[in-house]
């Protein structure tokens, strides 16, 4: 990403929920505000509760620099609906013509591979093609909202051809549309399903009409396997929450591992080996309801036997879930009894 940065001619944008002051962000400022000094047309968005520890010498690098940095709803914002808005859609595209998308934020965890509790394991997706413009019509979505603005013109929009045999395409969503394409793909993918889902969700918190879902596809003879994070996740209601439903869906036959290696902040479904829907968003109501997300659908067998792989690879490293060790696992009952009553809003 930091590569595709320093080689912008026209323009960058730029979205993510997660900035925070450490050296790889410091490294982004300083080559996001180099390419604005060269004439490089670059528009920032950076979430105001994920980034409120972006530190004001970034901001200022930037800015001074003449790169347009605005803050999706600041924490001063009085308005409790906008305070619950965040933008948690991870977008970067430059020149137009290539993009970048998934789980990863910018900060010191996301530097390494899942090596120790300090480095978390994610994956971050590079695409060239005519989807391109989907992703950029994201940010432009919300940099005309905050803004007023439209980013348009080839250095935004150039003519782009197919890279390669991969059928794509990003969905995005927010709150005001009140369509909610994210939450109506994933529960179509799982309905749709004959043979095999594979999960990596790093806040998992199925409600009813999902768990539904899950478990009628699991009682038609899908295989279903959920990959989760261990205790070293940063949200730890989530976690809480989660477990409220482990004892439903293992009982429906469905298999849970838990990421032991370090937090597992990954976003991934593989219908039937075939379908792999990728991106910001999580299995829960706060991505499908209320936050900004944007996710990638990528229709070919190749792409989803890589990431089957990859998911293959995980669960080495994972310990499954089941109703004997179940008990071990379990946080307190009233952690998980507290944690339902905001499931909502996790």
């Amino acid at each position: 990403m930091l590569k595709a940065v320093q080689g912008a001619k026209k323009s960058i944008t730029f979205e993510t929920f997660a900035f925070i002051e450490s050296p790889v962000t410091r490294k982004f400022s300083e080559a996001l505000a180099e390419k604005a000094r060269e004439g490089v047309a670059v528009h920032v968005i950076l979430d105001g509760v994920g980034s409120r520890d972006v530190g004001k010498f970034n901001i200022g690098l930037m800015r001074n620099a003449g790169v347009e940095v605005e803050i999706y709803h600041p924490l001063h914002n009085i308005s409790p609906i906008a305070l619950s808005n965040r933008t948690h859609r991870k977008i970067l595209v430059v020149d137009g013509k290539v993009g970048f998308t998934g789980g990863a934020g910018f900060a010191q965890a996301w530097t390494g591979n899942a090596q120790s509790p300090s480095f978390w394991r994610d994956t971050q997706y590079e695409v060239r093609g005519p989807a391109v413009e989907q992703l950029q019509e994201a940010f432009c979505e919300n940099w005309s909202e905050m803004t007023g603005k439209e980013l348009r013109g080839r250095e935004y929009f150039p003519k782009l051809s197919r890279r390669g045999n991969l059928r794509a395409q990003f969905v995005f969503d927010s709150p005001k549309d009140r369509k909610h394409p994210l939450a109506h793909s994933v529960l179509m993918a799982i309905n749709s399903s004959r043979e095999s889902l594979l999960m990596a969700q790093s806040y998992f918190v199925p409600t009813k009409p999902f768990r539904e879902a899950l478990l009628k596809a699991a009682a038609r003879g899908v295989k279903i396997e959920i990959l989760v994070p261990n205790k070293d996740i940063d949200s730890k209601p989530s976690r809480y929450a989660s477990q409220n439903h482990w004892v439903e869906l293992l009982r429906g036959g469905i298999r849970i591992y838990q990421y032991e290696a370090t937090m597992m902040h990954g976003k991934l479904l593989v219908a039937d080996g075939r379908l792999s829907i990728i991106g910001s968003g999580n299995l829960d109501d706060r991505s499908f309801f209320i936050n900004d997300e944007v996710n990638l659908h990528v229709d070919s067998v190749a792409f989803a036997k890589e990431q089957t792989r990859m998911f293959r690879v995980d669960l080495k490293k994972s310990r499954e879930i089941t109703m004997e060790n179940l008990p071990e696992v379990l946080e307190a009952w009233y952690k998980r009894f507290f944690a339902r009553l905001i499931e909502n809003q996790l």
